[in-house]
């Protein structure tokens, strides 16, 4: 057991002899100084939901030492051994009423007293039949040691009367108001709550003392406390009316003062018990309105996020599926560019090598050197168109599927240029091109896939060659940008118009051109260096003007 469960069996220890003292000083009646309002036996329940039936020791101890005094004060010539005895078995029937209003509590009540049936079921099970069967143990004690002696059989019944409905109200008001404020923190204190509370005292005292005809108008205080507070408020002022109204009672003041004390008692009883009750089951039924208010919205905000949930799913797999219909496009679109070129770039440089070479076969005895030599050279360039477009196609293919390996780092640009101008030297010759290569030191190395730029760079200067005419000029340039390199090829060749600029780089428009001296070509080039620059994070686009010249340009990003 922790130091804190030691501190609350210690305080409600000293709040059972307290409550009980202070019960048989201001609200019993004689001459058994018998309480008519006995707060305990709530507090005994109290302890009995912290510490379970192991509690009731404790109440039979401290219901001794409450009862000896008044015991005693009305022994009726009672021997020391049967004055004890009788103190014994009093306190024995306290502890007994505890753990019979715990069973009952374990038995009937499940919510804590958060809906009417457990409210109801703690009316009369908790609170009046265990209170009912004690006081009847009691009273058979009690008269067994002659206490009642004195007593007509109507008094010992209208007393035993009075005192279970002390009993009963002790627990009604007090272990509801336990259980509403048990977690409070002072935090949540509102001084509004203690403002109406004082209010209602000082109104119900008011009205007792200057108009007790008007005594139920509290009542409408009490409502407005529920109301405010919910079970808080009608706790506590259910708490103060009982306390209040059985002290004026017993002063001799207010509506319910009659000649006999028994009278007086009955008629307080008989119109504060409904009055309670009803007002708590009024409360009760407003916070279980707004308790249903609350879940009813939060059904509704859960309903409405599910649905935008909903909603947003739907949206995603809607995208999805237009993300997939967009693949699917542009697979399709991959397939009629590669069925293409298969029937008709590469079938008919194919076609014209299978010519040529039935051609030689069967005319090779009637050919002379030369023209033996220059079907060769046909043979030789169709063979060399074949593999470069195989080259094409095999890389292309690869960049489509992922599988193109990707291995930057730091190349020389110049070299790069310088081994593709040697490699094309011969063609450039034969047209007359200037060819210009701007490249600064500092701006020379790049770091980046070389092959992939040989590719690049080997399309752009073939294409510039292409469409050049004799004694033009090709310029490839690279300058610093804010990050990375940029670099171009640029020419002075026949250009192109803006509807043909358009579909560049575009595998959905693929445009293939005719060389000035008839060089056929696919379209597939330009493609593929679009699709090399961007696994190197960069951007390639094209400018050009017809009759003026075309230049293509590509951007490398500085490594990260």
């Amino acid at each position: 057991m922790d130091w804190k469960s030691i501190v609350k069996g210690i305080f409600l220890f000293c709040a059972y002899i307290g409550s009980a003292k202070l019960g048989m000083e201001y609200f019993a009646f004689h001459p058994m100084n018998l309480a008519v309002l006995w707060i305990p036996s709530g507090i005994g329940l109290i302890g009995c939901l912290f510490f379970g039936y192991r509690f009731l020791p404790f109440v039979w101890i401290a219901s001794f030492i409450a009862n000896k005094d008044g015991l005693i004060s009305s022994h009726n010539g009672l021997s020391p051994f049967l004055l004890y005895l009788s103190i014994v078995l009093t306190a024995s029937v306290d502890a007994f009423q505890s753990g019979l209003s715990y069973f009952f509590w374990t038995q009937k009540i499940r919510k804590n007293l958060n809906s009417t049936k457990d409210n109801f079921y703690f009316i009369v099970y908790v609170s009046f039949l265990s209170s009912l069967i004690s006081i009847m143990i009691l009273g058979v004690v009690l008269n067994s040691f002659g206490y009642f002696q004195s007593l007509s059989s109507n008094d010992i019944f209208r007393t035993l009367l009075v005192i279970t409905f002390g009993d009963t109200i002790g627990i009604f008001i007090t272990v509801p108001l336990f259980m509403a404020w048990r977690k409070l923190l002072w935090k949540d204190l509102s001084f509004r709550l203690i403002f109406w509370t004082m209010v209602f005292v000082i109104f119900q005292a008011l009205v007792v003392y200057l108009f007790p005809y008007l005594f139920f108008l509290s009542f409408l205080v009490l409502i407005y406390l529920g109301y405010r507070f919910q079970i808080r408020g009608v706790t506590l002022g259910v708490f103060f009316l009982y306390l209040s109204s059985i002290m004026m009672t017993r002063l001799g003041i207010g509506p319910f003062v009659q000649p006999n004390i028994f009278d007086s008692y009955i008629y307080l009883i008989s119109f504060l018990n409904p009055y309670a009750i009803l007002a708590e089951f009024i409360t009760l039924q407003y916070q279980r309105l707004l308790s249903n208010r609350f879940e009813l919205e939060k059904k509704v905000y859960d309903r409405t996020k599910l649905l935008r949930t909903q909603i947003f799913e739907k949206n995603q797999a809607i995208e999805a599926l237009h993300n997939s219909e967009n693949l699917l496009s542009e697979s399709n679109r991959t397939k009629d560019v590669f069925f293409s070129i298969i029937a008709h770039d590469l079938r008919n440089p194919l076609g014209s090598f299978k010519q040529i070479t039935e051609l030689l076969y069967t005319e090779f005895d009637t050919y002379s050197d030369s023209e033996k030599k220059e079907t060769i050279f046909e043979i030789q360039k169709s063979a060399s168109r074949v593999y470069g477009l195989l080259e094409q196609l095999l890389d292309w293919a690869r960049t489509q599927t992922g599988n193109m390996p990707f291995r930057p780092t730091e190349i020389n640009l110049r070299t790069v240029v310088s081994k593709i101008t040697d490699q094309m030297l011969a063609t450039i010759q034969k047209k007359g091109i200037q060819f210009l290569v701007e490249i600064p030191e500092k701006f020379s190395f790049v770091y980046a896939d070389s092959e992939m730029i040989q590719a690049v760079l080997r399309n752009l200067i073939s294409n510039s060659i292409k469409f050049t005419n004799e004694n033009g000029y090709i310029q490839i340039s690279a300058s610093h940008e804010e990050d990375g390199v940029r670099i171009e090829c640029k020419d002075n060749g026949v250009g192109m118009d803006s509807s043909d600029l358009e579909k560049l780089f575009r595998l959905d428009a693929q445009l293939s051109r005719i060389g000035l001296e008839g060089e056929k070509g696919t379209g597939l080039g330009l493609i593929l260096c679009h699709e090399f620059i961007k696994l190197h994070g960069g951007e390639i686009w094209a400018k050009s003007e017809k009759g003026k010249g075309t230049t293509v340009s590509f951007r490398l990003p500085d490594p990260v």
